[in-house]
């Protein structure tokens, strides 16, 4: 062979490598956004030991009325998923979300290192109250 065929070759095969790397890449980007929706870009907001509220809907759509359910995130090797609030299953963050109707969620960060939201009750039958605390933080939220 000589040395030009052999360079032609090289590049080629650069060229299919870095054209075959996008398409894979393009491939998972849609497997993302088809299976987490409009969650999709929680896995790049959230951290490990956020608190996610889940919420329902009632009445005409949109309108919300309690946040009656949490659940801690963890991240793990790209996905993020959802402990609920008595640390025993752990979820999918859709599958999660997905239990109510619409999938409202807000997410928080503790910013106070004392806070254990395992002490923290109901009251009225949600969460809201904690959302309005100094002890935590915004992140982000999807509905």
């Amino acid at each position: 062979m000589t040395r030009k065929l052999k360079t032609i070759l090289g590049i080629l095969t650069i060229v299919i490598i870095a054209v075959s790397g996008y398409i894979i890449f393009g491939l998972y980007q849609m497997d993302q956004e088809d299976r987490y929706g409009n969650l999709v870009y929680f896995n790049q907001k959230v951290k490990d030991g956020d608190i996610i509220f889940h919420c329902k809907y009632s009445g005409e759509l949109g309108q919300t009325t309690d946040f009656n359910e949490y659940g801690i995130i963890k991240k793990y090797w790209g996905n993020v998923y959802v402990w609920d609030n008595k640390n025993t299953i752990k979820q999918d963050l859709y599958d999660w979300a997905e239990k109510g109707n619409g999938e409202r969620v807000k997410v928080f960060r503790k910013k106070d290192s004392d806070f254990d939201i395992h002490k923290m009750e109901l009251k009225n039958g949600m969460y809201n109250y904690l959302m309005n605390s100094d002890k935590m933080e915004f992140v982000t939220e999807s509905y």
